[in-house]
């Protein structure tokens, strides 16, 4: 009878012990994923900079512009570059 408890009790240690690894995976999960989440920035907004940016009219060499034709594959011109 004594052989019968023991292994009932030793069982449920198993299972309680199991539980409790569980729970600390979840915990420490959920704590990674609360800092990754919080760590974020927010947007910054550029909406100032890119007014700033239209506001000089900024027009690119041709040497700028063959570049970017270059490096991106499109067919990029300005308007007094035909």
């Amino acid at each position: 009878m004594t052989n019968e408890l023991d292994w009932v009790i030793n069982q449920q240690n198993k299972k309680t012990e199991f539980a409790r690894k569980q729970q600390e995976v979840r915990d420490r999960e959920s704590a990674d994923l609360n800092r990754n989440m919080s760590m974020q920035k927010p947007i910054p907004n550029m909406r100032d900079a890119y007014a700033q940016v239209r506001a000089k009219n900024y027009q690119p060499t041709q040497t700028e512009i063959e570049y970017q034709r270059f490096t991106s594959g499109q067919w990029i011109d300005n308007a007094k570059g035909k």
